[in-house]
């Protein structure tokens, strides 16, 4: 593939990627949306797992999964305000984690209408209001992703459209 295709065919697929709900997304809805989507995703784990793409990539969230859970256990015990989510927000260090997680993120961003995005999201939002309601309510802040992610996981759904997974 020539240079110039290559670009064009990369361009057409990011286009594609901010996509949300068939209309298109600014760049910087859809980079906010993989923030916290992947902040979701590792407070999660392994809820999203079986969007990973590869089971190599699989087991390397779990690894780096493990290791967050580490990095948060001495946390818990510091004085003042709790600060164990710093480690699930963080973006990983390691490359392959990095791509894994974003891979996950992009496949869960993916829904072609807002039903498939409460239906692919509902299980994370659900574990993670479960599991860290301030870091839940904080990932979906306006300031953090854009209107359709935010409408997918509100927490107003219409009767008849409960979290169930």
């Amino acid at each position: 593939m020539a240079y110039p295709e290559a670009v064009e065919t990369a361009h057409a697929d990011f286009a594609a990627l901010q996509q949300r709900d068939g209309a298109p997304v600014p760049a910087a809805h859809y980079f906010a949306d993989l923030r916290a989507t992947v902040a979701m995703v590792f407070r999660t784990w392994p809820v999203a797992r079986e969007y990973a793409s590869t089971p190599c990539l699989a087991t390397a969230l779990d690894t780096e999964y493990t290791s967050r859970i580490a990095q948060a256990e001495p946390l818990r015990n510091t004085p003042g305000k709790t600060k164990t989510s710093k480690p699930y927000t963080a973006p990983p260090a390691d490359s392959l984690a990095a791509g894994a997680v974003l891979d996950v993120a992009s496949h869960l961003l993916q829904a072609a209408d807002p039903p498939e995005a409460r239906k692919r999201l509902a299980p994370l939002v659900q574990r993670l209001r479960d599991a860290d309601r301030a870091l839940s309510t904080y990932l979906r802040r306006p300031a953090w992703i854009s209107e359709p992610l935010r409408a997918a996981v509100k927490d107003n759904w219409p009767a008849g459209e409960e979290l169930a997974a």
